[in-house]
Protein backbone atom coordinates (compact mmCIF):
# COMPACT_ATOMS: atom_id res chain seq x y z
CA UNK A 1 0.00 0.00 0.00
CA UNK A 2 1.39 3.43 -0.87
CA UNK A 3 2.37 5.44 2.18
CA UNK A 4 3.26 9.08 2.76
CA UNK A 5 6.71 9.01 1.06
CA UNK A 6 5.36 7.23 -2.04
CA UNK A 7 2.46 9.64 -2.40
CA UNK A 8 4.62 12.71 -1.89
CA UNK A 9 6.81 11.61 -4.79
CA UNK A 10 3.82 10.76 -7.01
CA UNK A 11 2.35 14.19 -6.27
CA UNK A 12 5.59 15.94 -7.14
CA UNK A 13 6.00 13.97 -10.38
CA UNK A 14 2.44 14.61 -11.54
CA UNK A 15 2.20 18.30 -10.68
CA UNK A 16 4.42 19.68 -13.47
CA UNK A 17 2.78 17.33 -15.96
CA UNK A 18 -0.90 18.06 -15.41
CA UNK A 19 -1.41 21.12 -13.22
CA UNK A 20 -2.74 23.82 -15.53
CA UNK A 21 -4.36 21.30 -17.87
CA UNK A 22 -8.10 21.32 -18.60
CA UNK A 23 -10.21 18.17 -18.43
CA UNK A 24 -11.93 17.18 -21.67
CA UNK A 25 -13.40 13.87 -20.55
CA UNK A 26 -13.79 11.46 -17.62
CA UNK A 27 -14.50 7.71 -17.67
CA UNK A 28 -15.36 5.61 -14.63
CA UNK A 29 -14.97 1.93 -15.47
CA UNK A 30 -15.63 0.24 -12.14
CA UNK A 31 -18.86 0.33 -10.18
CA UNK A 32 -18.16 1.39 -6.61
CA UNK A 33 -14.98 3.33 -7.33
CA UNK A 34 -16.63 6.73 -6.84
CA UNK A 35 -18.07 6.93 -3.33
CA UNK A 36 -19.95 10.18 -3.89
CA UNK A 37 -22.65 10.59 -6.55
CA UNK A 38 -21.18 8.92 -9.64
CA UNK A 39 -22.50 11.64 -11.92
CA UNK A 40 -20.39 14.13 -9.99
CA UNK A 41 -17.30 13.21 -12.02
CA UNK A 42 -18.92 14.91 -15.02
CA UNK A 43 -18.43 18.23 -13.24
CA UNK A 44 -14.67 17.89 -13.81
CA UNK A 45 -15.07 18.30 -17.58
CA UNK A 46 -14.06 21.75 -18.71
CA UNK A 47 -12.30 22.54 -15.44
CA UNK A 48 -8.61 23.36 -15.12
CA UNK A 49 -6.53 21.46 -12.59
CA UNK A 50 -5.12 24.03 -10.16
CA UNK A 51 -3.17 21.93 -7.66
CA UNK A 52 -2.37 18.46 -6.33
CA UNK A 53 -2.05 17.95 -2.60
CA UNK A 54 -1.79 15.09 -0.14
CA UNK A 55 -3.57 14.47 3.17
CA UNK A 56 -2.56 11.28 4.90
CA UNK A 57 -2.80 8.53 2.29
CA UNK A 58 -5.18 10.53 0.07
CA UNK A 59 -4.28 12.57 -3.02
CA UNK A 60 -6.46 15.58 -3.81
CA UNK A 61 -6.73 16.99 -7.32
CA UNK A 62 -8.16 20.50 -6.98
CA UNK A 63 -10.01 22.17 -9.85
CA UNK A 64 -10.48 25.44 -8.02
CA UNK A 65 -11.62 26.01 -4.45
CA UNK A 66 -15.04 24.48 -5.10
CA UNK A 67 -14.22 21.19 -6.85
CA UNK A 68 -11.83 18.41 -5.85
CA UNK A 69 -11.20 14.82 -6.88
CA UNK A 70 -10.02 12.84 -3.86
CA UNK A 71 -8.30 9.49 -4.46
CA UNK A 72 -7.16 6.68 -2.17
CA UNK A 73 -5.09 4.00 -3.93
CA UNK A 74 -5.59 1.45 -1.14
CA UNK A 75 -3.56 -1.78 -1.59
CA UNK A 76 -2.87 -2.31 -5.28
CA UNK A 77 -3.85 0.74 -7.34
CA UNK A 78 -1.41 3.14 -8.97
CA UNK A 79 -1.56 6.23 -11.19
CA UNK A 80 -0.45 6.33 -14.82
CA UNK A 81 0.00 9.40 -17.00
CA UNK A 82 0.64 9.24 -20.71
CA UNK A 83 -0.68 9.71 -24.22
CA UNK A 84 -4.43 9.35 -24.65
CA UNK A 85 -3.93 7.09 -27.67
CA UNK A 86 -2.88 4.10 -25.57
CA UNK A 87 -6.02 1.96 -25.16
CA UNK A 88 -7.04 1.53 -21.51
CA UNK A 89 -6.84 -2.00 -20.13
CA UNK A 90 -9.53 -3.80 -18.16
CA UNK A 91 -7.60 -2.79 -15.04
CA UNK A 92 -8.23 0.92 -15.68
CA UNK A 93 -10.78 2.03 -13.08
CA UNK A 94 -10.71 5.74 -13.91
CA UNK A 95 -9.52 7.80 -16.86
CA UNK A 96 -9.26 11.59 -16.82
CA UNK A 97 -8.46 12.96 -20.29
CA UNK A 98 -6.80 16.36 -20.62
CA UNK A 99 -6.87 18.77 -23.52
CA UNK A 100 -3.16 18.31 -24.18
CA UNK A 101 -3.86 14.75 -25.35
CA UNK A 102 -2.75 12.95 -22.20
CA UNK A 103 -4.61 10.83 -19.65
CA UNK A 104 -4.36 10.37 -15.93
CA UNK A 105 -5.46 6.82 -15.19
CA UNK A 106 -6.09 4.96 -11.96
CA UNK A 107 -5.10 1.34 -12.59
CA UNK A 108 -5.82 -1.57 -10.28
CA UNK A 109 -4.67 -4.88 -11.69
CA UNK A 110 -5.10 -7.09 -8.61
CA UNK A 111 -8.07 -8.23 -6.58
CA UNK A 112 -9.80 -7.21 -4.47
CA UNK A 113 -10.13 -3.85 -6.19
CA UNK A 114 -10.42 -1.46 -3.28
CA UNK A 115 -9.30 1.94 -4.59
CA UNK A 116 -11.79 4.73 -4.00
CA UNK A 117 -12.51 8.24 -5.27
CA UNK A 118 -14.71 11.11 -4.15
CA UNK A 119 -15.78 14.32 -5.89
CA UNK A 120 -16.24 17.00 -3.26
CA UNK A 121 -16.82 20.75 -3.18
CA UNK A 122 -14.94 21.39 0.07
CA UNK A 123 -11.79 19.49 1.05
CA UNK A 124 -12.06 20.65 4.64
CA UNK A 125 -15.47 19.05 4.90
CA UNK A 126 -14.69 15.89 2.89
CA UNK A 127 -15.90 12.91 4.90
CA UNK A 128 -12.84 10.66 4.30
CA UNK A 129 -10.52 13.33 5.72
CA UNK A 130 -12.51 14.22 8.82
CA UNK A 131 -10.90 11.80 11.24
CA UNK A 132 -7.29 12.00 10.09
CA UNK A 133 -4.65 12.86 12.64
CA UNK A 134 -1.56 15.05 12.52
CA UNK A 135 0.56 15.43 9.39
CA UNK A 136 4.01 14.30 10.57
CA UNK A 137 6.04 16.50 8.21
CA UNK A 138 4.38 19.78 9.10
CA UNK A 139 6.01 22.21 11.53
CA UNK A 140 2.89 21.93 13.67
CA UNK A 141 3.82 18.31 14.43
CA UNK A 142 6.07 19.11 17.38
CA UNK A 143 7.57 16.81 19.96
CA UNK A 144 4.89 18.03 22.36
CA UNK A 145 2.19 16.92 19.94
CA UNK A 146 3.75 13.45 19.80
CA UNK A 147 4.03 13.36 23.59
CA UNK A 148 0.33 14.06 23.79
CA UNK A 149 -0.37 11.14 21.45
CA UNK A 150 1.70 8.54 23.32
CA UNK A 151 1.59 9.69 26.94
CA UNK A 152 -0.82 7.55 28.89
CA UNK A 153 -1.74 5.54 25.79
CA UNK A 154 -1.67 1.83 26.58
CA UNK A 155 -1.13 0.74 23.00
CA UNK A 156 1.88 -0.78 21.24
CA UNK A 157 3.97 1.76 19.33
CA UNK A 158 3.41 0.03 16.00
CA UNK A 159 -0.31 0.52 16.42
CA UNK A 160 0.10 4.14 17.49
CA UNK A 161 2.17 4.98 14.41
CA UNK A 162 -0.23 3.32 11.98
CA UNK A 163 -3.43 4.70 13.50
CA UNK A 164 -4.50 7.25 10.89
CA UNK A 165 -6.62 9.10 13.43
CA UNK A 166 -3.44 9.89 15.38
CA UNK A 167 -0.75 10.36 12.71
CA UNK A 168 -1.78 10.49 9.06
CA UNK A 169 0.16 8.80 6.28
CA UNK A 170 2.35 6.23 8.05
CA UNK A 171 1.65 2.58 7.26
CA UNK A 172 3.15 -0.80 8.00
CA UNK A 173 6.47 -0.37 6.18
CA UNK A 174 7.49 3.03 7.48
CA UNK A 175 6.31 2.32 11.01
CA UNK A 176 8.88 -0.50 11.06
CA UNK A 177 11.59 1.83 9.75
CA UNK A 178 10.74 4.61 12.20
CA UNK A 179 10.88 2.27 15.17
CA UNK A 180 14.18 0.83 13.97
CA UNK A 181 15.69 4.30 13.68
CA UNK A 182 14.39 5.16 17.16
CA UNK A 183 15.58 1.81 18.57
CA UNK A 184 12.18 1.07 20.04
CA UNK A 185 10.36 -2.23 20.03
CA UNK A 186 7.18 -2.34 17.92
CA UNK A 187 5.33 -4.00 20.81
CA UNK A 188 6.49 -1.49 23.41
CA UNK A 189 3.55 0.36 24.91
CA UNK A 190 3.43 4.10 24.28
CA UNK A 191 2.76 5.04 27.88
CA UNK A 192 6.08 3.45 28.98
CA UNK A 193 8.29 5.83 26.97
CA UNK A 194 10.51 8.25 28.82
CA UNK A 195 10.63 11.90 27.76
CA UNK A 196 13.94 11.20 26.02
CA UNK A 197 12.48 8.25 24.12
CA UNK A 198 9.51 10.35 23.07
CA UNK A 199 11.90 12.86 21.55
CA UNK A 200 13.87 10.09 19.81
CA UNK A 201 10.65 8.77 18.32
CA UNK A 202 9.57 12.23 17.16
CA UNK A 203 12.92 12.84 15.48
CA UNK A 204 12.85 9.37 13.91
CA UNK A 205 9.43 10.01 12.35
CA UNK A 206 10.53 13.12 10.49
CA UNK A 207 14.01 11.87 9.61
CA UNK A 208 12.74 8.54 8.28
CA UNK A 209 9.99 10.03 6.13
CA UNK A 210 12.26 12.71 4.64
CA UNK A 211 14.99 10.15 4.00
CA UNK A 212 12.52 7.86 2.24
CA UNK A 213 11.14 10.66 0.06
CA UNK A 214 14.67 11.57 -1.05
CA UNK A 215 15.54 7.92 -1.77
CA UNK A 216 12.42 7.33 -3.85
CA UNK A 217 12.89 10.56 -5.79
CA UNK A 218 16.48 9.60 -6.53
CA UNK A 219 15.45 6.22 -7.88
CA UNK A 220 12.45 7.26 -9.97
CA UNK A 221 13.50 10.60 -11.39
CA UNK A 222 10.49 11.92 -13.29
CA UNK A 223 8.92 8.47 -13.85
CA UNK A 224 5.78 7.28 -12.13
CA UNK A 225 6.07 3.85 -10.55
CA UNK A 226 3.63 0.96 -10.46
CA UNK A 227 4.77 -0.60 -7.18
CA UNK A 228 6.17 0.93 -4.03
CA UNK A 229 9.95 1.05 -3.87
CA UNK A 230 11.06 -0.67 -0.69
CA UNK A 231 14.48 -2.17 -1.50
CA UNK A 232 16.36 0.55 0.39
CA UNK A 233 14.59 -0.04 3.71
CA UNK A 234 16.64 -1.29 6.65
CA UNK A 235 14.29 -3.77 8.33
CA UNK A 236 10.88 -3.92 6.65
CA UNK A 237 10.59 -6.96 4.38
CA UNK A 238 14.07 -8.15 5.37
CA UNK A 239 13.29 -11.10 7.63
CA UNK A 240 16.42 -13.17 8.27
CA UNK A 241 18.87 -10.73 6.72
CA UNK A 242 21.59 -9.12 8.87
CA UNK A 243 20.68 -5.91 10.66
CA UNK A 244 22.62 -3.09 8.96
CA UNK A 245 23.69 -1.80 12.38
CA UNK A 246 24.60 -4.88 14.42
CA UNK A 247 24.36 -7.92 12.12
CA UNK A 248 21.63 -9.67 14.12
CA UNK A 249 19.09 -11.41 11.83
CA UNK A 250 15.99 -9.28 11.31
CA UNK A 251 13.00 -10.85 13.04
CA UNK A 252 9.39 -10.95 11.92
CA UNK A 253 6.13 -11.24 13.81
CA UNK A 254 2.56 -11.25 12.58
CA UNK A 255 0.96 -8.39 14.44
CA UNK A 256 -2.47 -6.83 13.92
CA UNK A 257 -2.80 -8.80 10.68
CA UNK A 258 0.39 -7.30 9.24
CA UNK A 259 3.99 -8.44 9.17
CA UNK A 260 6.26 -6.47 11.46
CA UNK A 261 10.03 -6.55 11.05
CA UNK A 262 12.53 -5.39 13.65
CA UNK A 263 16.00 -6.01 15.04
CA UNK A 264 15.78 -7.91 18.34
CA UNK A 265 19.08 -6.43 19.50
CA UNK A 266 18.88 -2.80 18.35
CA UNK A 267 15.24 -2.46 19.34
CA UNK A 268 15.47 -4.23 22.64
CA UNK A 269 17.18 -1.36 24.42
CA UNK A 270 15.88 1.81 25.99
CA UNK A 271 16.13 4.26 23.13
CA UNK A 272 18.57 6.18 21.02
CA UNK A 273 18.83 6.73 17.31
CA UNK A 274 21.21 4.41 15.48
CA UNK A 275 23.65 6.01 13.06
CA UNK A 276 22.82 5.75 9.37
CA UNK A 277 25.37 6.01 6.65
CA UNK A 278 24.88 8.57 3.88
Amino acid sequence: MPELPDLEVVKDILAPRIVGQTVRGVEVNRVGLVRTRAEGVASLVGRELHAISRRGKYLAFSFGSDLHLLVHLMRWAWLWHGEHGYPPTTATDLRVAFEDGTDLRLIEARSPRLAAAWVVSDLNAAEPLQNLGSEPLLEAFTVDVLRGLVAGRRRPLKRVLTDQSLIAGIGNAYADEILFRARLSPVRYGHTLTAEEQEHLWRAIGDTLRWAIAEIRGRTGDDLFEREIRDFLSVHGRKGTPCPECGTPIAEILYDGARTNYCPRCQGGSGGIPPRGG
